[in-house]
């Protein structure tokens, strides 16, 4: 017997109180998280969702970072766009670590 953790509208409580509760630069982490996930699956739709948020997030108010982001983003999409999974889900899972590392986020 396995054991769900979904309430009615079919969402984790325990997953949605994670989310709730972080910080901006954890959100960014967990999306990075996500996107590596969807990589690792092949989940073209889910890993660019993730892209998708991430440039969403982006701040043109400091426009050097911004664009930056923007461009390793794009590359991203394109990866995932072709298939390209493994090299996708590598730039996650370093964009991941360098932001951790970076904002020091758990």
């Amino acid at each position: 017997m396995t054991t769900s953790y979904q309430n009615k509208n079919g969402v984790n409580p325990y997953l949605q109180q994670k989310i709730l509760s972080a910080s901006p630069n954890q959100l960014i982490a967990y999306l990075y998280e996500a996107g590596t996930t969807a990589c690792r699956r092949q989940d073209k739709e889910k890993a660019l969702k993730a892209v998708s948020i991430l440039v969403k997030s982006l701040n043109f108010e400091h426009r050097e970072i911004a664009g930056t982001f923007y461009n390793v983003y794009r590359h991203l999409r394109r990866q995932i766009s072709k298939g390209n999974f493994q090299q996708a889900e590598s730039m996650f899972s370093e964009l991941k670590t360098t932001w951790s590392q970076a904002c020091k986020v758990v």
